[in-house]
Order: structure tokens, then sequence, then C-alpha cells
């Protein structure tokens, strides 16, 4: 595969010169001496020591260099001592020169030109310059065409907003929790925790950058489209938007200058912020104790991270909805602490409660907007149109080599032009050229009309008992064999239901949890008491939550038009999954 990161050149080493308001070059300081009497002087006999034999700094001038005819051997040592000293005293003098050099050029720079735009959730917002580089690139420009939240904004239509501001949002958010930490940890120590500028710059492309490999309508690529059509053929690689985004990073640095600032070593810091390497867990640089880096922006330990704190408080603004959770307070309280040997972000244990409001507004949003069964329905049916159309869609459009949907997601030149805008170039594919093609226009046509696909089913699944950690794996499995429609498919092959109905239903699976499956979210969040670590006990807590912490669904939707009805056969099966599953006890829910 082709590497498109490469590290920005310049010219040579220029010698700086300084010029006056009348363009002519400043008068040298008086100490100094030109370079032309540094490198030739009169001897005592008033003859000029030729060019040729100057003397290497740091070498011993001979007899010959020096003029030492008639001169005994300690007038010749004395002269080579004497012109030892000459010439340590013209390089003290060349450093002093070149220092004051520098400290003017220091003085008399440009200052660092940030840009301001003004984001309607966080207000104002200072951009780096190399931010304003990265964000004003085509594939930076890519996220404008891809809806943050997909299909949703055909039920809550003011979600239009885009990956766009989220990333410049997650960005803001990302330099302000690595600037009140690098305040602390400058202040108070431990110096081996000391956080640069540099680091936070990083910071900051890293929430910049972390979305760039997201594809149509966000994550309906990567979660519904991509491993349908990947069951169907085995020769596709695994991918994941994450992937994507990485190799958009590699694109962007190997065509801005970025050099004025970071380091290619910087640039896989910054990769590794937004996705860790396989090689296990993430280390800084080989610095372990900076780890707690990778609890930024994409936070794997208890999912307190910048990248939810934006798109939790921009979705909200944008679906209407109230929220509690505050991130500026939190901003402020975190601090790194040591934990059991390692250094993690921490809270107070006081704040538990504002965290709390945190993954609850996480339950809310999968339960009111992200899982809602009629946006569900609307990305189903945007699904089954892409997967009709795929092997006639062409990336970049009209391209003789181009690539297909499923295959341009490994393909960079092709994936730039893969956004919300495919589903016009479904439009614009030729009617009655295939079935497929149709088909795939039809369903679309359904999505204006509101001929929407049904929820005729809603199973909620519950532990029968409490089951220890293999039985739940066992059990998850087989709630995978929902994902992939293959306990409804074996059902319509024992009830003997025709063919034709089987590609009528779609069964999904659907869970609610605040951010730790079934277990208390605020069980992996680091406190502190006294800049001491501290655990949050049960006492503490316990009366003030839940005592269930997650709700898992199986969805059976019917795919035929508003004239027609699913077959009840169907439906009656579906709704006596208690006795084809003994391990779960479903509570019943029917289309009305």
């Amino acid at each position: 595969m082709e590497t498109y990161l490469k590290k920005t050149t310049h010219p040579g080493p220029m010698t700086p010169v300084l010029r006056s308001s009348s363009n002519r070059a400043p008068e040298p300081a008086k100490n100094a001496s030109s370079r032309s009497q540094r490198i030739t002087r009169k001897t005592k006999t008033g003859r000029m020591a030729d060019k040729s034999h100057s003397t290497p700094t740091g070498s011993t001038p001979t007899g010959s260099q020096l003029g030492s005819a008639g001169m005994s051997d300690k007038e010749l040592l004395q002269k080579i001592i004497d012109n030892q000293g000459q010439m340590l005293t013209d390089l003290s003098t060349l450093k002093n020169d070149f220092s004051a050099l520098i400290a003017y050029l220091e003085k008399t720079k440009k200052p660092l030109k940030m840009k301001i735009i003004n984001d309607p959730i966080w207000g104002p917002i200072e951009l780096h310059p190399l931010c304003v580089r990265v964000i004003d690139t085509p594939e930076f420009q890519r996220l404008r065409s891809i809806k943050q939240l997909g299909g949703i904004s055909y039920v809550y239509p003011g979600a239009c907003h885009s990956r766009f501001e989220h990333s410049i949002g997650t960005s803001y958010l990302a330099g302000s929790l690595g600037r009140a930490l690098q305040k602390k940890i400058n202040e108070e120590g431990p110096k081996e925790l000391k956080i640069s500028d540099k680091e936070i710059l990083c910071l900051e492309l890293g929430g910049l950058c972390h979305d760039l490999g997201h594809g149509p309508f966000s994550h309906l690529l990567d979660l519904m489209f991509y491993p349908r059509v990947k069951k169907k053929n085995d020769d596709l690689p695994r991918w994941t938007h994450e992937d994507n985004s990485l190799q958009m990073i590699d694109r962007i640095f190997g065509r801005i200058t970025y050099d004025d600032y970071i380091t290619l070593g910087d640039i896989e810091f910054i990769k590794e912020l937004i996705k860790k390497p396989l090689g296990g867990y993430r280390t800084y640089k080989n610095q372990p104790e900076k780890q707690f880096f990778f609890e930024i922006i994409a936070n794997d330990l208890n999912s307190i991270d910048v990248d939810k704190w934006d798109y939790f408080s921009r979705d909200c603004h944008m679906l209407g909805l109230h929220h509690n959770f505050q991130c500026e307070r939190t901003i402020k309280l975190a601090k790194v602490v040591e934990h059991d040997g390692k250094w993690h972000i921490s809270y107070p244990k006081s704040e538990w409660f504002n965290l709390f409001d945190m993954y609850y507004t996480r339950f809310t949003l999968h339960r009111r907007a992200y899982q809602h069964p009629v946006a569900k329905a609307v990305e189903i049916m945007i699904t089954d149109a892409l997967l009709k159309a795929d092997i006639w869609l062409t990336f970049p459009p009209g391209a003789e080599n181009g690539k297909c949907l499923s295959k341009s997601v490994t393909e960079m030149d092709a994936y730039m032009w893969v956004t919300d805008d495919v589903l016009h170039q479904v439009r614009m594919l030729p009617s009655n050229a295939d079935d497929d093609i149709d088909d795939a226009k039809r369903i679309l046509d359904r999505i204006h009309r509101r001929d929407l696909y049904r929820l005729v089913g809603e199973n909620k699944i519950t532990w029968r008992d409490q089951p220890n950690q293999e039985k739940k794996k066992e059990y998850r499995k087989s709630l995978e064999e929902w994902m992939k429609q293959e306990k409804l498919q074996k059902w319509m092959k024992q009830n003997e239901i025709e063919e034709n109905h089987h590609r009528l239903y779609h069964t999904e699976y659907v869970e609610f949890n605040y951010g730790n499956k079934d277990r208390s979210p605020l069980e992996k969040v680091k406190f502190y008491r006294n800049d001491k670590s501290a655990k949050l006990t049960d006492d503490e807590i316990s009366a003030m939550l839940p005592t269930k912490f997650e709700q898992i669904y199986i969805r059976l939707y019917w795919k035929g038009e508003k004239n027609e009805d699913p077959n009840k056969t169907i439906l009656k099966k579906f709704h006596e999954m208690e006795e084809e599953w003994a391990v779960f006890v479903p509570t019943k829910r029917t289309d009305n």
C-alpha cells in the first residue's frame, strides 16, 4: 500500500542577514572582527600570512606559518601560545556575535498568528497555526459532508451537525484539559511528568484528527454496511474507521509543512493518541509514567475523555435534549495521581456525582436518539440500498479504475470521495440497467415518502440468574447470532416459511448501558483525596445509583411496504423466544 507520509524538508541552512529600514546591512558590533581579519593577520615582519597556510581551529601552527625566521625555540613557543590565545579570543567573539544575532531574531520575529472561531458550544476557540493548516486540507474538509448522527436527522430535524465541528470541539477540549494538567504538574510536580507546550499541541492535533476516517453517516459504514458486505466476501480485510483516520493523518502531514512545530516522532504520538498500537498497552516515547496522555482523547480505561465530552454536549444541544454534566468543572478538578504504580488522570471523590451525570447522559442519548427505533429503521434502509448499489458505485466518481464502495475503504484516493453524498450517487445511477440498482433507488424513495421499515417486535433480554463471566460470554455469543440474522433464518427454514419472506425481516441487537456493560461505570474511575489515590466505597454511593446498569433488546423489523403485513407465524415464533432461548427471560413487546 502506498504511504504518503514523508518528512517535509527545506533547503540547507542559510546565513541570516539583518537588514535595517534603509535596506542596508547593520554596522558590525564594536568588538567584532571581520572574517578576513581572523583568517589573515600581519606578522612581525609586516608580511601578510598566506591564506593557504592558515591554521585550522584546534591545531598547532608551524614555524613557517608564524614567521619564525631567526627566532629561538623559546620565542617560537611563546609565539605559538600567543597565537592560540588569539584564536580562542576570536572564537569567543564569534560565539557572542552569533548569540546576539539569535537573540535579535527571536526578539523581532512575528508572534504566532492564532485563528479564532466562534463555536456554538464552547464559544470563541483559538486554533494553533498548525491546526489551521490541517483544517485547510481536503482530507479534513471532507468531514463537512459527514453527519455526526447519521440517520437520526430523519427523527430529530435539527441533528444535522457534522464531524467537522465535532473534531474542532474535541481539539479545543483536548488542549484545555492538557493545559490544566500542565499547570498543576509543572507547579506541583513530579518533574518526570512535566508537560511541554509541544505535547499540548500534539493533543490538539490528535483531537482534531481522531474522526478523519469516518464514512457516510458516521458509524453506518463501519458498523452496519461493512460487516454485512464482508460476510458475503471473505476476501475483504478487517477494517475500522480508526484505521483510515491514521492513513488520513499520513496523507495530511505528507502534504503540509509541519517541522517548524513538530517532528516525525510527534506524528506517531498523535496517531497513538487515537488508536493504540497492537503491541499492547500504550506508552509515550518509552516513558510509561506518561501513559495518562492516552486517557485524554480515546480512553479505553473508563470512557472519560474529551471526545465524549464534546459529542455529549454538542449532540444534546442539536437534539434539543437537556443534560447536567459539566465538563468545564471536571477539567478544573482533574489531576494526575499515582495508582498502584501507574499514573492516571484522577478526580476528587466529591466529583463522583457529576461524573455519573456524564454516564447517565450517555445512557439517555442512546435510549432517546442513537438507538431510536425509527432512526435505526432509516439506517437499516440506507444500508440495504448501499448493499444493492455497492458494485455499481465508483470512487472517485467516473474514474476508469475507481473502486466500488466496499473496496474503497482501504484505498485513500477513493475513500476521499466517500461521504453522505453517496446517496445522491445512487440516485444518479441509470434506471432499468440492473434490478439491484432499481431496488436501491426504490428504497431511498421510500425513505423520502416516509414508508419506513416497521418495528413489529421487541424482546427485552434480562439474565435469568447471575451468571459468571464465562457464562456471559456464551450468552453474548448467542446474542451475536441475532446480529447476523442466523436465529431468524433458522426458524424460517424449520417452519417452512417461504424463502421470499426471509428477505423481508431484519433483526437488530440493541444494547443500553452506562459504559461498563452491566457494572457500575464508577468502578473504573480513578479518584483522589488530598492528592493521594482513594477508592470510592459502595457505602458512599450505593443508595444513589440504579440497581441495574444494562438493558439488551432484540428488535424485529418488517421491510414490507405500508399496504403489506408481516407473516404472523414469524411473529409468533419471535415472541416464543423464551422456549428457544432458556438462558434468558424475555420481556415481550409487540407492534401496536
